[in-house]
């Protein structure tokens, strides 16, 4: 999920699975309310409505709530046998960063990272901190081919298909702020447009569509989805951009830069995780979790990011 695994644990509250209201007022919400449902541990997200597995408290288990560095927290729902079965990423105003389901053998089934709204903490890509963060130790070996399904209205589509893939460009050819030297081997193919909608269907697909009552994507401008098979490797990826922001190919006032989203949720597509250590200038990386309006610093990559490619791919 969104923040690193290697992240260090400043507090924990184990809140038991009778107490833990949040988990009784999703399923009530999933019944009868289409958004708005509280998460155990108090994060607030849409309820499962397409099919996703919803993120509630196992019967029998228990919820345990992480602060982490820089302000950020996890959410754990364990299962009655003491199993992982989901975790929840939010920041210090409790928005959503990220979502990811375990088996009982511990290895991933799904996950979901979201970039929300810059505001106040928007990125500044460039060449500064070298952190960097992994969604798991599994990264793509098999051809990841990906195609676009629906774009953006009131945008040129050849525009966006053009800045979705430099987007892709910036991580297959190691396009950064820093200068240092490509040495990865991305194993990914652009494959042309689908009418394929990024929900999960054995494709890779990126389009458009909306996101409000989702569950998997709750607040976000954007956000990649993967799916993993029984020993943990990824084996499909969708990127769904919200159709109710305004959005841009070339940086406009007033709109997201779509090649800079693009390029952050390509991140978590090859396994990146969002870069929240707290430290000096993780904003400087493109998964620092944040992007603001018109943004285009996303269209290279920071040093942590230019380093993680190189090493895992």
């Amino acid at each position: 999920m969104g923040l690193s695994r290697r992240h260090l644990v400043t507090a924990a509250v184990v809140i038991a699975g009778a107490a833990c209201a949040g988990a009784a007022g999703h399923r009530a919400a999933a019944a009868g309310q289409a958004s708005g449902a509280t998460s155990a541990c108090g994060v607030r997200l849409a309820a499962a409505a397409r099919g996703e597995i919803a993120f509630t408290l196992p019967a029998g288990g228990r919820a345990l709530r992480r602060a982490l560095a820089g302000g950020f927290a996890r959410c754990t729902l364990l299962r009655r046998d003491g199993t992982r079965f989901a975790e929840l990423d939010s920041d210090a105003q409790h928005r959503f960063l990220g979502l990811a389901f375990y088996r009982r053998s511990g290895t991933l089934i799904h996950t979901s990272d979201a970039a929300p709204a810059g505001g106040s903490n928007g990125s500044n890509v460039k060449c500064g901190s070298s952190s960097q963060a992994s969604l798991s130790s599994a990264y793509w070996k098999t051809s990841l081919k990906w195609s676009v399904g629906a774009t953006p209205s009131g945008l040129n589509k050849d525009k966006v298909i053009g800045s979705v893939r430099n987007a892709v460009s910036e991580w297959n050819n190691n396009i950064n702020w820093c200068g240092i030297k490509d040495q990865a081997n991305v194993p990914i193919s652009y494959q042309g447009t689908t009418s394929a909608k990024g929900v999960h269907d054995e494709k890779n697909t990126v389009a458009w569509a909306s996101l409000k009552n989702d569950q998997d994507c709750s607040g976000a401008l954007a956000c990649a989805s993967t799916w993993y098979d029984g020993s943990g490797k990824p084996i499909e990826a969708d990127i769904r951009f919200d159709t109710g922001v305004k959005w841009s190919t070339s940086g406009a006032s007033g709109a997201y830069d779509i090649q800079s989203v693009a390029a952050h949720e390509f991140g978590h597509v090859l396994q990146f995780g969002h870069v929240t250590n707290g430290g000096k200038e993780d904003e400087t990386n493109l998964m620092w979790p944040y992007v603001d309006m018109a943004d285009t610093t996303g269209h290279k990559l920071g040093r942590g990011d230019a380093t993680a490619d190189n090493s895992h791919y």
